[in-house]
């Protein structure tokens, strides 16, 4: 499957960058994905392709910048030149930049990804809660996250995300992925200062590099497990969308004959 993931990249711009670093590099090690597709801003150099494991291409294409308005527009563009099989959009909020109408366009792509009849899904870091807003600005809130919902599945990181789309937006297609890490029993306390901050589903927590965490814990932190729930997801999509064609035709043949 060829995979296009739409992300903040570049590792030293923000803590998005470090996370879809990480979240690239267990994704190209999947034996379903031939090829990636990386959809990322110009900001973007390739000092930052420094994977040492073996794993499938990875086609870098920068397509949109921080706070431009039009980046909707180039990165549909760019999925219609590159025709990935899926999409994977990481989002959070200020992905885009500073700019909120930029950001509240950038949440339109599931909408458009599925008009194209691309399969996709959301990682959805953080989730625009209505109530916090009021009169036109709640409005626009709550269409902007509808639109997101139209992606063919949503995974979030709390609890709270889940009961909030769920509740208000009766989300069916949501998955939750604790966020979570198993820490080494012989890891002491005072230790703790030393290490270093990793990115664990966008968040930053204080801990070892993640090939450290990965020798010394039975279970990878949730990069991991994003990857199997998007990749379970996606096949789950596919057999959808087959068995759908195939009641279309047998229905055709039926009206037909």
């Amino acid at each position: 499957m060829r995979l296009a993931i739409i992300t903040n990249y570049p590792i030293s711009q923000d803590r998005l960058g470090d996370y879809a670093y990480r979240l690239v590099k267990h994704f190209r090690q999947n034996e379903s994905i031939s090829e990636i597709v990386l959809l990322t801003n110009d900001a973007f150099e390739k000092k930052g392709l420094f994977f040492k494991e073996s794993g499938c291409k990875i086609q870098v294409k920068p397509c949109w910048v921080m706070n431009g308005l039009l980046n909707v527009f180039t990165i549909n563009k760019a999925v219609k030149e590159t025709k990935p099989e899926a999409v994977l959009f990481d989002f959070k909020k200020s992905m885009f930049g500073d700019n909120k109408v930029g950001n509240g366009l950038g949440m339109a792509l599931p909408f458009l990804c599925r008009l194209k009849n691309i399969s996709n899904i959301v990682v959805w870091h953080e989730v625009y809660d209505e109530d916090q807003f009021k009169s036109v600005t709640k409005f626009f809130v709550r269409r902007l996250n509808k639109l997101m919902q139209l992606a063919d599945g949503i995974v979030v990181s709390k609890v709270s995300h889940e009961q909030l789309l769920k509740e208000k937006y009766n989300a069916k297609h949501i998955t939750f992925v604790p966020q979570n890490i198993n820490i080494p029993e012989d890891l002491k306390v005072s230790q703790l200062t030393k290490l270093n901050q990793i990115a664990n589903f966008g968040d930053i927590i204080e801990y070892r590099t993640t090939e450290e965490l990965s020798r010394e814990t039975k279970e990878l932190i949730s990069i991991n497990k994003v990857v199997d729930v998007c990749m379970d997801m996606f096949q789950n999509i596919a057999k959808e969308k087959a068995y759908l064609y195939e009641k279309k035709v047998k229905k055709f043949i039926l009206e037909t004959s």
